[in-house]
């Protein structure tokens, strides 16, 4: 979403070309509040100021390119996904008892919404009416009724929205309003998805850990283990994700399997590969080390993305 905003940004003011670089940040928040922090600070010592006035622009510009990616990137009602997609990807969800999902789309709230079927998915995300609202458009994460959760969104989602005391998740059902809509109407009133957006393990971890729900999250899926198994779907196991990795590695989990798409020897798969290897010699290492009789070497193991049939994808179709 950062390089999608800068491009955007290219036909007003130039200087937000530079910002994301300047403050070190890929959060949209981050940036937008400080123009706006900017174009009030300014205006208190020189009103009329012409660089206020481009600051408050340029903050407009950042938040309709956040509503602007979201609305082209992401299905925004139950009907924006095909009968066939469901599916596939709720037939694939009934395997598992709960989901860890990096990404934060809408993909998985819509799959878990669609329950005209037979299929016992994993749907609990901790998310109720409020007590203090229980009529209110959206729910909220009841964090004492957290333990019961089978969808974790670890690095966040598009439809969840941090209003200080409490986490809003937004709904469609309560509404029948499309949610990229009612995302454009919390963005329009300085509030944004609580989504993890920065660049580095290190920077990402800082953000979860400064989260109560993601923290959580975290937390959770740290603590897999015993006789569960992890399936990873659609993910590089890059190093801006470290800090997954290392709770896979110093976690119990004893046997992971891993989606290769496509030829596995393409220089992107065989370094997929060697990465997931990679995470059974740390994890030896670690039982060497720390000599804990729960510690257990990890097993490690491919399939096919495109036999999961996730998304009904067509052939040659990535995930």
């Amino acid at each position: 979403m950062a390089a999608c905003g800068r491009r955007r940004t290219s036909a007003g003011s130039t200087a937000t070309l530079t910002l994301f670089a300047q403050l070190e940040t890929s959060d949209f928040e981050v940036v937008i509040e400080r123009l706006r922090a900017t174009d009030a600070i300014v205006r208190l010592y020189v009103p009329d100021s012409p660089v206020a006035e481009q600051a408050a622009k340029d903050a407009e510009v950042l938040r309709d390119v956040l509503a602007d990616a979201l609305a082209s990137n992401h299905p925004d009602t139950i009907g924006s996904i095909t009968d066939s997609q469901y599916r596939s990807v709720r037939t694939f969800l009934s395997n598992f008892e709960s989901v860890y999902a990096l990404n934060y789309d809408l993909l998985l709230y819509w799959a878990t919404m669609k329950d005209e079927d037979d299929f016992d998915v994993p749907k609990g995300d901790g998310f109720r009416a409020d007590p203090d609202d229980p009529d209110a458009t959206w729910v909220t994460w009841d964090m004492a009724q957290s333990w019961s959760q089978e969808i974790h969104y670890i690095h966040g989602a598009l439809h969840l929205f941090d209003a200080g005391s409490r986490l809003k998740k937004l709904t469609w059902v309560r509404t029948g309003i499309a949610l990229v809509d009612q995302i454009r109407d919390q963005l329009a009133e300085r509030s944004y998805p609580l989504v993890v957006t920065e660049g580095t393990s290190t920077d990402k971890k800082d953000k979860i850990l400064h989260s109560a729900y993601l923290s959580k999250a975290f937390r959770s899926f740290s603590a897999l283990g015993g006789n569960q198994d992890l399936f990873i779907y659609g993910h590089s196991l890059a190093e801006s994700d470290e800090h997954i990795l290392d709770a896979i590695v110093r976690g119990k989990i004893r046997r992971i399997f891993v989606s290769v798409y496509g030829d596995p020897d393409t220089a992107e798969n065989k370094t997929l590969i060697e990465r997931a290897f990679l995470l059974a010699e740390r994890r030896a290492n670690v039982v060497a080390e720390t000599n804990r009789r729960t510690a257990k070497e990890l097993y490690v193991a491919f399939y096919d993305a495109g036999s999961a049939e996730v998304w009904d994808l067509a052939p040659g179709t990535a995930p």
